[in-house]
């Protein structure tokens, strides 16, 4: 049975496309929170409402969310994600409106309406995360697992040489969430840097006639071209919906468990996932020392199964 989630994003064009397959592949939301990232999150609750209206799913509250980070400036992402977050595509406004209250508060509300019932997935940065377990410190009592596309461990930063986006716009609430008493997964850029899109993927989507597939295609095409900047070739990589993907099959990947903090001070290194990798057997059986905390990653990935689970959800009618 596949798993209902709590889904926090900043809906640009990999968050677009990860909620297409998710849904298209019999994933269920409960609700959706916008944060700031890609876009200012207003941009991306209306965002979020546009592409559920193209795959066709009512009936999810969706929350704006942390318009800034808890203890820097904001910064957004229209370089990549184009001015309006889905690759200038110029959609028309979404038929319905944000729902009232916060997506914190949205996250606080539905983890007591529904006890243990869904998984909270983090695809944008963590700010609405961590104001929620400011507002109920008891939280993971309620949501016992949380996902995160975030940090880099083994492979280089996509923002500053050694740190993710997600986390390093905002390291305190990465912080402050990676400290919570949950079970957290972080789906860091080591796994979804393998997952590249490939030239009969593209044309497998291009190619088919469905709604779902041709908006993907068209938000597609300013994300490729923004890419080639970084990687040969004309492809991309699927971050968040590896993140989606993995909730749906967690079977796509084995897994480590590391201890991990988030580097909160360093002026080169801040917002760096920093992972205890010495592999020493006693202090692993040991619990981590203050401010650290255990955290799985992804070990090995099946990227080709990925890949074809997930032009399957995006051409699916």
């Amino acid at each position: 049975m596949n798993k209902a989630i709590l889904l926090d994003c900043d809906t640009g064009i990999d968050d677009a496309l990860a909620i297409l397959d998710f849904t298209a592949r019999g994933g269920e939301l409960v609700a959706v929170g916008s944060v700031h990232g890609n876009v200012p999150a207003p941009v991306g609750a209306r965002n979020t409402l546009r592409v559920l209206e193209i795959a066709g799913v009512e009936g999810v509250p969706v929350c704006v969310g942390a318009a800034r980070p808890l203890a820097q400036p904001l910064l957004t992402a229209e370089h990549v994600h184009g001015q309006d977050g889905l690759g200038n595509t110029n959609q028309p406004a979404p038929k319905l409106a944000a729902a009232p209250g916060s997506a914190a508060e949205q996250i606080v509300r539905m983890a007591h309406a529904h006890p243990g019932e869904f998984t909270l997935v983090a695809i944008g940065p963590l700010t609405n995360l961590a104001l929620a377990l400011l507002l109920d410190p008891e939280l993971p009592r309620l949501i016992p697992e949380v996902y995160v596309m975030g940090g880099a461990v083994e492979v280089p930063g996509n923002v500053s040489p050694t740190a993710e986006a997600n986390i390093w716009h905002d390291p305190e609430a990465a912080q402050l969430v990676i400290e919570g008493d949950w079970a957290v997964t972080l789906v860091t850029l080591d796994a979804t840097m393998q997952a590249l899109l490939t030239p009969s993927d593209l044309k497998a989507i291009s190619g088919a006639s469905s709604v779902r597939a041709q908006f993907a295609s068209a938000i597609l095409d300013h994300y490729l071209d923004v890419y080639q900047q970084w990687i040969p070739g004309r492809t991309c990589p699927l971050h968040d919906p590896l993140a989606l993907a993995l909730v749906l099959d967690p079977d796509l990947a084995t897994y480590r468990t590391l201890a991990t903090q988030v580097e909160l001070r360093g002026g080169t290194t801040r917002g760096t996932t920093v992972c205890d990798l010495r592999g020493d057997p006693a202090s692993a059986a040991q619990e981590p020392a203050p401010g650290w905390r255990n955290v799985r990653y992804l070990d090995e990935l099946d990227v080709e199964r990925f890949r074809a689970l997930f032009v399957a959800g995006v051409t699916s009618p």
